[in-house]
Order: C-alpha cells, then structure tokens, then sequence
C-alpha cells in the first residue's frame, strides 16, 4: 500500500504546533499526577458523550458523568455509553507490540459490550450523518464491499505499522490517512465511526502526544461537525482505488488536533492559576469537575457556604473564564469552559 501523503503550509504550521508542544509539555505542565488525573477524568465524559451525540444520541455530559458514577437514572443508550468510556479505557498495544487485525476487532467488540472478536462486516453498508439533534441529515457515506474487507483492512493496518515505526512520514499525518482508510472501509455492522474517534486518541498517546489526552478531540468534532463531514466526503472517495485527495482531510484533521492543543494550553493554564485560587473557588471547581454540570443547590450542599458568598465567588469564575453559565434563573447551571479562551 502506497500512500503519498500531502503537506502544505496550513498542515505544517499544525504540525508544528503539535511538536512544539509535545517537546515543551514536561515542563509545561507543572501539575501534580493527581490533577492530571482529574482533568482527564472530566475530559473522559465530555468525550463520550460528544461521541455518543455524534452517533444520533441525545445525552448532555451530566448525565454520562452520572450513568459512569453509577448515580444516574435508567438511559435508553446506557450500553453505548458504556461501551464507548471502555473503549477509551482499553489497554491499546504500546509501541512494542503490533496493532493488527485481530485487537482491532477486540477493540470494536468492547465498544459492542462484548468479549468477543467482532465479526467483519458482511452485508452492503452505507453511513449516515446525524446532526446535532440526533437527526439523520440525508448524507449518506460509500463503504468497502464486504468481500474486500478483511485483506484491505490487514492491508492497511501493516501500512499504519511500518509509516510509524519508520517514522519516514510524519506520524499525525499517517493517524489521519489510517483514520479515514477505516471510515472508508467501515468493516464492522455499526459504530465504525464511534470506533475511528476512540482509536486517534490511543493512537496519537503511542506515538508521543500524551498531553492531548487532557482536551477532548471528540468535543472538537462535534463543534466542528460541518467541516469535518465536508472533509471526509470530499477525500474519502476513491481511498480504496488509489484516487482520493486526502488534502482536504488531513488539512481538517490537523485543524482540529491543534484545537485541541490549543485548549490544553488554556485549560493547564487555568489549572495552574487555580492553585492559586481561594478555598472556596477551588471547592466550587472540584465540585463542578466532579459531576460535569451543577446548580447553585448543588455547590450550597458540597461547599457549605453562604449563599451570597457562593454567589459572588461562582459570578467571579465565570468572569475570570474558568466556569460557564448556561440557562437563566432557576434553570442556571454552571461548568468547566470547555471553549478555548
């Protein structure tokens, strides 16, 4: 398999970005192991249910951060909520060992509940893009044919092993190409797309790029869904036949990693100010990282404090940018920003 892929200034300038970041994040950071636990925690969530909406499921983060704490009510979806945080909690191959076909359809299997291998798909397959509703918008993505799957798809995963590990072409570039190869195949039934978003984040972690685990990719995504369904219907045509212009997606598919370098940069920044921060400010956000989405009821019974005292600290994060506020008088409810600043 021969895959040139393209480079021009937009892809570089994201690329270096990218690199010098990941040169930098050791002394960066600066936070305890602790903090960068919490952070990824609450990024976890965001990305589950910003994969989930993506799918055609209708979930806000609380109430994924709740169905995950085992607080939550009966959901509809639970099992695919579940099966997408195992998924990103899966021991994914280290750079020692190969990923081939046969953890690939382990992987998908987790997404699926299961403990099994899935099966390759064996039936026509056609994907459906959703929008933010949960609504099909009429688009309508070509697949591999079944009889071509297994070898393209074994095909296409030694491809993935040899560019990284020769490191000839550039890894975020290689990622990308693979990512769009396995929506262009969709070799499983269902949750081919839910399976692309959960393999960039294993993948881009075993090529050196750690710290993108502390923003979500998947909230990226889903604020940018236009241009990445743009992307991907103008390159993914022809992949299988050699004639595709992988330009317009890997273009959009480093456009979106910088994004979410760019709100690892703010939220480490936040974080560190935030040490500095009064008691209470750090209650209030240990609170809000904890269930994804509160109200002023909740902060009063976590934090203890005088509701006026509450008030004017919860007004001052969200001046400062640290905190959001949705919704109006008893509808108010406040969490982490998640928009780059």
């Amino acid at each position: 398999m021969d895959l040139g892929l393209p480079v021009n200034p937009k892809i570089l300038r994201s690329i270096s970005s990218l690199d010098g970041w990941k040169g930098r994040w050791s002394q960066l950071s600066g936070l305890s192991q602790e903090r960068l636990d919490r952070i990824e925690e609450t990024v976890r969530v965001q990305s589950v249910a910003a994969s989930c909406r993506l799918s055609g499921i209708r979930v806000s983060d609380s109430e994924v951060a709740g169905l995950l704490r085992n607080e939550a009510g009966p959901l509809s979806d639970a099992d695919d909520i579940r099966g997408y945080d195992a998924a990103l909690g899966f021991e994914f191959p280290d750079t020692t060992s190969l990923f081939d076909a046969s953890t690939l359809r382990r992987f998908h299997a987790i997404l699926n509940g299961s403990t099994e291998q899935s099966p390759w798909r064996s039936q026509a397959f056609h994907r459906e893009v959703f929008d933010a509703d949960g609504h099909a918008v009429g688009r309508v993505f070509p697949t591999l044919p079944p009889h071509l799957i297994e070898s393209e798809v074994e095909q296409l995963l030694t491809w993935l092993e040899l560019e990284l590990r020769s490191r000839e072409q550039h890894p975020t570039l290689v990622i990308g190409a693979f990512i769009l190869g396995i929506l262009a195949a969709s070799p499983f039934e269902g949750r081919n797309a839910r399976l692309t978003r959960a393999l960039v984040s294993h993948l881009l972690v075993r090529a050196g790029y750690d710290y993108l685990r502390y923003a979500s990719l998947e909230a990226q995504i889903e604020a940018n869904r236009g241009r990445h369904h743009d992307a991907l219907d103008r390159s993914q045509n022809g992949f299988w036949t050699g004639n595709a212009d992988l330009e317009p997606w890997l273009e959009v598919f480093l456009d979106l990693l910088d994004a979410q370098r760019e709100r690892v940069e703010t939220k480490i920044g936040l974080e560190r100010e935030a040490q500095d921060f009064p008691p209470l400010q750090r209650a209030i956000l240990e609170t809000v990282r904890e269930h994804g989405t509160v109200d002023a009821g909740l902060l009063l019974k976590a934090t203890g404090a005088n509701r006026n005292t509450l008030k004017d600290n919860v007004r001052r994060l969200v001046d400062r940018g640290v905190l959001e506020k949705t919704g109006q008088r008893r509808g108010t409810r406040y969490r982490m920003n998640t928009r780059p600043l």
